[in-house]
């Protein structure tokens, strides 16, 4: 069965959930183009919050969780890594990102951009770096397991029908949405 044929009925709901994930992503990237115009064009140049404080201490009891959830799957040695260094890595750069811009022209401009880029950043990249070099050697763990004795392809270029068994790839080749 080629990856264009129909897909047998037990991967059908495969199938319907793939679509629905990727018209939802789809639709809400193109969605963010008039909001983000909207917003540049009506937000005002400052803004006095309500909830300033319990906005930064949230963020930062949320940010403090995620590093702990990632120093325990680093310690345990859990594939979950992968994941929550990812997110830890995202919520750093966030981070980074608002402290800089909401302090930038203040007495803490300097403070900001310091942590940002001596703490926050490199630290992010750290994570990034971890969870990257993580998928790597599980892509060449199963690449070997399947018999391949080539070079494995670069992240950006597997797809995950390469990375599994012959009974398991079917599944994902029979999902495929293009016509």
């Amino acid at each position: 069965m080629t990856s264009r044929q129909s897909p047998g009925p037990e991967n059908h709901h495969v199938l319907v959930l793939r679509r629905i994930f990727l018209t939802v992503v789809v639709t809400s990237s193109l969605l963010l183009i008039p909001w983000i115009a909207y917003l540049a064009a009506t937000l005002p140049d400052q803004y006095v919050a309500g909830q300033w404080k319990a906005a930064w201490v949230g963020f930062d009891i949320v940010l403090m969780g995620f590093l702990g959830w990632t120093a325990w799957n680093a310690w345990q040695r859990r594939q979950m890594l992968v994941p929550s260094a990812t997110i830890t890595a995202t919520l750093l750069i966030c981070d980074a990102w608002f402290d800089v811009v909401l302090d930038w022209g203040t007495g803490d401009m300097w403070w900001s951009l310091a942590a940002a880029f001596l703490v926050e950043l490199p630290l992010a990249g750290l994570l990034f770096r971890v969870a990257l070099r993580l998928i790597r050697v599980m892509q060449r763990v199963r690449w070997a397991e399947l018999g391949h004795h080539d070079k494995v392809p670069p992240i950006w270029r597997i797809s995950f029908g390469e990375l599994l068994g012959a009974d398991q790839s079917n599944a994902l080749r029979n999902t495929d949405p293009a016509p």
